[in-house]
């Protein structure tokens, strides 16, 4: 949900009547999405026979983009969750940065080292102590 808005258009659940691959999705379109649908009433929900085919649940987003995952052999609970997940995400695709992030003010704690951690300090046993 981006500012109050919820992302997720449409949800459709693909399976196939007879396949094996589909018994979770089968199992999640019976008995639980009826009660999906009632507790996301902004979001469209249908399911689909795909005669032959594995399931999958589809997403459609307000930006016009559509995600598609794979529910072969998944269960009713993971079937589920890739619908809750599908509507928690915003749709949008994710960006790869081609360059570096280079910022115009350098860091106070200086350049980063990868590796070796800083030496430890250790005083000689010589040193006043601050008590007696």
């Amino acid at each position: 949900m981006i500012r109050g808005v919820p992302q997720l258009q449409r949800l459709v659940v693909r399976y196939c009547p007879h396949g094996g691959s589909s018994r979770g999705a089968r199992a999640f379109v019976f008995e639980e999405f009826a009660k999906y649908a009632e507790a996301n009433p902004a979001v469209e929900c249908r399911s689909e026979l795909g005669r032959g085919k594995h399931p999958c649940v589809r997403g459609s987003y307000v930006w016009g983009e559509e995600k598609v995952l794979d529910a072969k052999n998944q269960s009713s609970d993971e079937v589920r969750r890739l619908a809750e997940v599908l509507r928690d995400s915003s749709g949008r695709k994710m960006l790869r940065f081609e360059k570096p992030v280079v910022s115009a003010r350098p860091s106070i704690q200086g350049v980063a080292l990868g590796g070796a951690p800083p030496p430890v300090w250790v005083l000689p046993d010589d040193a006043p102590s601050g008590g007696s």
